[in-house]
């Protein structure tokens, strides 16, 4: 049976996990901050001229010219197909999502200073 993702599934599964929180996390790909910056071994190549980019939340090796995003990697590390991969992500996916409520606290707490800060 074949079982099809909405473009909209796929879209938070690439987006809304944390690229850097799943290769330290939940792949256990050896990574370390180097110079400020969270670098990993590299899959591919085995080296660490690697980083993140938060915004656009990819991986990249430098070394081997490759980004990765959140399913590229499952794929490659776990050896999953796509929809194995895209199933191991949503299960992450559901497990870390911030509850509404917080959400909403959060929000209004934009732009406030923090209790007890400076």
């Amino acid at each position: 049976m074949t079982h099809r993702f909405s473009s909209r599934e796929l879209f938070e599964l690439r987006n809304n996990i944390p690229v850097d929180m799943l290769i330290r996390d939940h792949l256990q790909i050896p990574s370390k901050i180097r110079d400020g910056y969270f670098r990993f071994l590299c899959p591919l190549c085995n080296e660490f001229q690697t980083a993140v980019n938060p915004t656009t939340n990819l991986a990249r090796c430098f070394r081997c010219e490759k980004n990765f995003n959140t399913i590229d990697l499952v794929m490659k590390i776990k050896g999953y197909g796509f929809r194995d991969s895209v199933l191991f992500l949503k299960q992450i996916n559901t497990t870390h999502k911030v509850p509404a409520s917080k959400l909403v606290a959060l929000v209004a707490a934009i732009g406030k200073p923090m209790p007890g800060g400076q």
